[in-house]
């Protein structure tokens, strides 16, 4: 028998394996994203994605700040409950959670001890293949089978149809808002995307779906209508009204479903989080129409005490400085709108950095015209966007823009061209964020 790994050699390890993450040009086929091959390596590991139920969160924007909400919400009806959900801001242990406890460095090196001794035991070609993803998608399934966890929430890492999480039959498929992402893999039109999406609406399944673009909610329809699935549509089946959007959250009432909840509280800010807490209520009813044990103090409860870094996250005041994952043109808007209703701000300091495969001329459009100042960066990735291309991308709309060697040097430029009633955000990737904070801790970065 191998002998077991440490924390650094089950990293080490695991750096070994194709990064679908890090390479973002890669055919989207069966090849490459084989579901087949991947059943088949869980099947050899004793099923693991059989021993639990699931929601499984498919979108563009708000997988993870709605996955955090259900998974809050079900935890709080005193259901063990496991989380999945990619990327992770520091640490990789916060990829795989349960009742929002990272899984510990010591079982998960000892997990990865155990995949890497399947692995081995299989044919050499099909180790070859084995990709990060799939075992960290693996680790967490064990995981949580291990724990004997009641339910858990999965959220999907790229498309839907191809995606390793596809595997999973859940009780509840859901759907947050499709926009124009990884187009060079998914597809340049929203039905495209979107038909990549809709993978994961199973047969006989019920979904739930955040507000759409009619050319989406067209291919919903049609793929829940040949799956015999039951849609249920944002702003058709299920609505709510913010009644109060501050930087410490929204207060909000939702209808639909056959209920009515007001004053609800959710304490992350962005009126875009009041359309994600209403969608995870929709997920949490359907649920209980299951049988699921989940009554209305669950409900508030779990939105009430809902936690998820990285979203309009505040680091400090005067000057305001927070941090952002936006990283599409939608949720490039929604930042804007944030920005101007829940900061007041004599002048924006916007400190950026971006991957390669974003649209970064449009998210920088979207985002100059409030801007006074931008730093601009690149973390620590073969993914990186040239910061000199995104300082020329400032330059054509007028914006004074200077580049900063990586992000801590950037947040501190920032700051120091800052007044107390100017506002700093730091935005562009959770990848920009998860380097940011590892380092102001003190910490090293995992991958």
């Amino acid at each position: 028998m191998a002998a077991a790994l440490t924390y650094d050699e089950a990293l080490a390890y695991l750096r070994q394996f194709i990064n679908y993450e890090a390479r973002v040009r890669v055919p989207y086929d069966g090849e490459h994203f084989n579901l087949s091959a991947f059943e088949d390596f869980l099947q050899s590991l004793g099923a693991p994605h059989r021993a639990f139920p699931t929601v499984l969160i498919a979108g563009s924007k708000g997988k993870g700040s709605t996955a955090a909400m259900v998974a809050s919400i079900l935890s709080q009806a005193g259901l063990r409950t496991g989380l999945f959900t990619k990327p992770h801001l520091v640490t990789i242990r916060e990829r795989t959670q349960v009742d929002r406890q990272p899984i510990s460095r010591e079982d998960f090196a000892a997990l990865v001890t155990e995949l890497r001794t399947q692995v081995e035991a299989g044919p050499p070609r099909a180790a070859r293949f084995r990709t990060f993803f799939e075992l960290t998608t693996a680790l967490s399934f064990l995981y949580f089978a291990r724990q004997g966890v009641d339910i858990a929430v999965v959220e999907v890492g790229l498309g839907g149809r191809l995606d390793t999480t596809n595997v999973l039959t859940p009780q509840v498929a859901v759907l947050t808002p499709i926009g124009l992402e990884h187009t060079h893999i998914l597809g340049d039109t929203l039905a495209a995307i979107a038909g990549e999406k809709a993978g994961i609406i199973k047969p006989q399944s019920r979904v739930v779906s955040a507000p759409q673009a009619p050319e989406v909610v067209e291919v919903f329809e049609k793929r829940c209508q040949s799956q015999h699935a039951t849609l249920f549509l944002a702003e058709r089946d299920f609505q709510w009204q913010v009644v109060e959007s501050s930087y410490a959250g929204n207060w909000l009432h939702f209808t639909g479903c056959g209920e009515h909840l007001a004053d609800l509280y959710v304490p992350l800010p962005g009126r875009h989080q009041a359309a994600n807490a209403a969608v995870a209520l929709t997920v949490a009813i359907q649920l209980r129409q299951q049988g699921w044990p989940l009554h209305e103090q669950h409900l508030r409860q779990g939105l009430a005490t809902v936690r998820w870094e990285g979203r309009l996250e505040i680091l400090g005041r005067a000057p305001w400085v927070v941090l952002d994952a936006a990283h599409t043109i939608e949720s490039a808007r929604c930042l804007r709108d944030a920005l101007e209703e829940l900061f007041p701000h004599e002048r924006l300091l916007l400190v950026l950095g971006m991957a390669t495969d974003k649209r970064a001329p449009d998210i920088v459009a979207t985002l100059a015209p409030l801007v006074h100042e931008a730093i601009v960066t690149r973390f620590s990735s073969p993914r990186a966007y040239n910061a000199q291309r995104l300082a020329d991308e400032f330059h054509h709309h007028g914006v004074p823009t200077h580049i900063a060697p990586d992000p801590v040097a950037a947040l501190t430029l920032a700051r120091s061209h800052a007044r107390p009633a100017d506002l700093v955000c730091v935005t562009g990737s959770i990848l920009l964020l998860g380097e940011l904070k590892a380092r102001l801790q003190g910490l090293e970065l995992e991958f």
